[in-house]
């Protein structure tokens, strides 16, 4: 018989059960739309009672916050997955483009960028902004090695263009309804071209 390799520790099932919540609700939000779901609803999917949830979110905006937290977790695991194999600096940032928007517009993501940015209060904006920072290293990072190894326009200023990139990137978010013919790779791919168009060498 294998042994046990332990119990979880009070942290770690406390942990497990808040992130059950989190991925309960953003499937909840991603289907119905947040304003239709009631934290009662979260309970009720769940098979908790609304006191419950208290125990791991303040209020239905600090939920919000928590599911932007994980999402934006899920983004830069995807575009640092991506960009991490072999080619030019312009190929990886093509690819980190492409994951980028690949996840950003699945159900239970895409309404972060509809709701987040109005239920932002000012002390959660360092814990909001510091997610979306580290997109933008990544991004700025990509645009100085393609800079360097002649795959991007050597007269590209990295700071102005990944916010130009990501600013375009971001709005996709706003606008891709599921509903539409186009699949989110191939709507991906055609995003990331014309986003980078201008700062390709040659």
């Amino acid at each position: 018989m294998t042994p046990l390799s332990g119990f979880p520790t009070k942290e770690q099932l406390r942990d497990l059960k808040r992130r059950e919540i989190v991925r309960c609700a953003a499937e909840k939000f991603g289907n119905e739309g947040y304003e239709n779901v009631p934290l009662e609803a979260i309970a009720a999917e769940l098979g908790v009672t609304k006191a419950a949830l208290y125990n791991y979110v303040s209020s239905k905006n600090d939920l919000l916050m928590q599911c932007y937290e994980v999402g934006m977790d899920r983004l830069v695991s995807a575009v640092e997955g991506a960009m991490a194999g072999q080619g030019t600096a312009a190929e990886r940032l093509d690819r980190g483009l492409r994951a980028y928007i690949e996840t950003m517009v699945q159900k239970d993501m895409q309404y972060l960028w509809s709701y987040t940015r109005p239920m932002v209060t000012s002390g959660e904006k360092r814990t909001v902004q510091t997610s979306r920072d580290r997109i933008d290293e990544l991004v700025r990072e990509a645009l100085r090695a393609g800079k360097a190894d002649g795959s991007l326009a050597p007269d590209l200023e990295p700071k102005l263009a990944s916010l130009v990139i990501l600013g375009a990137v971001n709005w996709v978010g706003i606008w891709y309804r599921h509903r539409g013919e186009q699949r989110p790779a191939e709507l991906a791919a055609e995003i990331a071209r014309e986003a980078l168009r201008g700062y390709r060498a040659g």
